[in-house]
């Protein structure tokens, strides 16, 4: 089985294409200026993984917004419609925690509450791939991952607390860090995406640890240990507290243990 990866600058698309054998990453920039680059693939029984969006360092801007909705959704749907008479076999769309809002024990079976542009436009592509899959009778994941971190990762508020620390810099925090969210980290989503390929009828899935913990957390936690992190703190409006009912993920894979991010950070800055 090939497997079809959309979105050549995702940190999780790199992750995938070293654990997934018989995989190719397909760039959505290439896709939009010639869908034809998805020829090769066409007669082929095939799975589909979109890691596309905007990217995570313009999640927060609307300087354009056609190319902001190009990046979130129209990508998705280009690919779907060339694909609309190829064989295949399982859909995994790679969706956000967001979509929940505030919610402190995200279910899957929770309605959806999504508080900004990002999550909104996670919620349409989840609607998009089920009204697609269900007409054309496809078996499909919607994975909802909680706060990933690790790999080759430059996003994430962990990746900016290592960079603060090695470079000197401040870092900015927002609310004074005091909110609760899921840290994953990338390996632990690999195998899940690695086991929901040999799987069916999971509809929808959140990826997480089942634990909170806040920012403001974390860094006590390394001043604690005499790594000192500069903060300077705004206020936000944001989520105040995210974390996963990760029952049915723990079913899929069959274990609880995750990598803690206190330990991903040990490692990281030699504590």
């Amino acid at each position: 089985m090939l497997n079809i990866i959309i979105g050549k600058n995702s940190n999780l698309s790199s992750a995938l294409l070293l654990k997934l054998h018989n995989s190719v990453v397909i760039s959505s920039r290439e896709i939009l200026t010639n869908r034809d680059i998805l020829l090769p693939f066409k007669a082929k029984k095939i799975n589909l993984i979109f890691n596309n969006f905007q990217p995570a360092t313009e999640l927060n801007t609307l300087h354009n917004a056609e190319e902001y909705v190009t990046n979130s959704i129209l990508i998705t749907a280009k690919v779907l419609d060339y694909f609309r008479d190829t064989r295949i076999n399982k859909i995994i769309y790679t969706s956000s925690s967001s979509v929940y809002g505030n919610n402190i024990l995200c279910n899957e079976k929770d309605e959806l509450k999504p508080m900004n542009l990002h999550a909104s436009l996670k919620v349409a592509n989840e609607k998009l791939i089920e009204r697609y899959c269900s007409d054309n009778t496809i078996d499909y994941t919607t994975a909802r991952i909680f706060n990933m971190y690790g790999g080759d990762d430059n996003f994430s508020i962990v990746s900016k607390i290592i960079n603060a620390y090695r470079m000197n810099q401040q870092l900015t925090i927002v609310n004074n860090g005091n909110a609760i969210r899921d840290f994953i980290h990338i390996d632990d989503v690999v195998e899940v995406y690695v086991k929901l390929l040999e799987s069916e009828n999971i509809p929808i899935l959140n990826i997480g640890t089942g634990n909170g913990i806040s920012i403001k957390t974390i860094i006590d936690y390394l001043k604690n240990n005499k790594i000192d992190i500069l903060v300077d703190n705004i206020t936000k409006n944001e989520l105040k507290i995210s974390t996963a009912d990760n029952q049915l993920l723990i079913s899929l894979i069959g274990r609880k243990i995750f990598r803690e991010v206190q330990e991903y950070l040990r490692e990281e800055l030699q504590i």
